[in-house]
């Protein structure tokens, strides 16, 4: 029996040593993190804040603002577009390709569109003279109606701001590309596809996918995309475009402005009483600072002339 109890007594002390000890152990742990807050601040939790997104409706918000400064830059610049289209069997086959070279220069009106070259041979002197004399007309019809300058950008160009108004976004990861840091959202609709209006603003509305945006400067450097519904083309007898799918690429240019690099789709429909496939690859290059003299441009796009500042080399990696 006075060996049970001393056991118990024993026992007991332990118990007692050892909860004193954890007590001090819980204690000090305590004083060190009130001490020393930015020690702890460097372990896990650290990590979890740095993988964490922005707030993404703020954010946006934020994008889709900047997209619209970078649009209105747009403006300031003249680039090479390099066309090729590729005609597509049911089973995504090559049948046929041409490939067509543009040189796009903007004016306080529109950006106008000159076609320099098909499948490699530049296009005659009479149709260069008579795309020119066009353009000559057109301006001189602005000049005339006195309208104002505005806002330009190419003829049914769909701006990313226009896709970002119309969607819906949510953070899925984070990822690099060229060592820059991006966040991947996913974006869809925030409504039924519109029926009405121009078709660059149904397409707008008629996108899902995915875009890598930076979240230091709000830029978009690579977008995702497939339609959600058909889309008629025209009044509707014209056509119809059953589905689309690609991506573009963006690139920085003199140390400015986020431009388009590279661009790919895939389409297919119906057009008139025919089925067509299509794949068309787009290259941008040769971003010049545009001049106040529209033809000097366009008979010398690749010159350093007038104050052009010739930039297409001047990619950051």
């Amino acid at each position: 029996m006075l060996l049970t109890v001393v056991r118990s007594r024993c026992h007991t002390r332990i118990l007692v040593r050892a909860a004193s000890t954890l007590t001090m152990l819980v204690a000090t742990i305590l004083v060190g993190l009130l001490l020393c807050p930015e020690g702890y601040s460097q372990g896990q939790p650290a990590q979890q804040v740095q993988n964490s997104f922005p707030d993404t409706d703020p954010f946006i918000t934020r994008v889709a603002q900047h997209q619209k400064d970078l649009e209105s830059l747009l403006s300031q610049y003249t680039y090479t577009d390099r066309i090729t289209t590729y005609t597509l069997d049911k089973k995504r086959q090559v049948r046929s390709q041409h490939a067509d070279t543009y040189y796009i220069t903007p004016t306080p009106y529109e950006f106008f569109t000159l076609h320099v070259s098909h499948d490699g041979k530049p296009v005659s002197q009479s149709d260069l003279q008579k795309q020119e004399k066009e353009i000559e007309h057109k301006i001189r019809q602005y000049e005339q109606k006195a309208q104002k300058p505005g806002e330009v950008h190419p003829k049914n160009d769909i701006l990313f701001s226009d896709i970002i108004l119309k969607s819906r976004f949510t953070p899925l990861r984070w990822d690099d590309i060229h060592g820059k840091r991006m966040i991947v959202y996913a974006f869809e609709p925030k409504s039924p596809p519109r029926r009405q209006g121009d078709l660059a603003g149904k397409v707008a509305g008629d996108m899902k996918g995915t875009m890598w945006i930076s979240p230091d400067d709000a830029e978009i450097a690579r977008m995702e995309f497939t339609s959600v519904s058909s889309l008629s083309l025209g009044m509707g007898f014209l056509g119809s475009v059953k589905g689309f799918e690609g991506f573009i690429e963006q690139q920085k240019v003199h140390d400015e402005i986020w431009l388009p690099r590279h661009q790919e789709f895939i389409a297919q429909g119906r057009q008139l009483v025919t089925g067509f496939r299509i794949r068309q690859v787009d290259e941008f290059s040769d971003y010049l600072k545009a001049s106040t003299d529209v033809f000097q441009q366009i008979h010398s796009p690749n010159a350093d002339a007038s104050g052009d500042t010739k930039i297409s080399k001047q990619v950051e990696q």
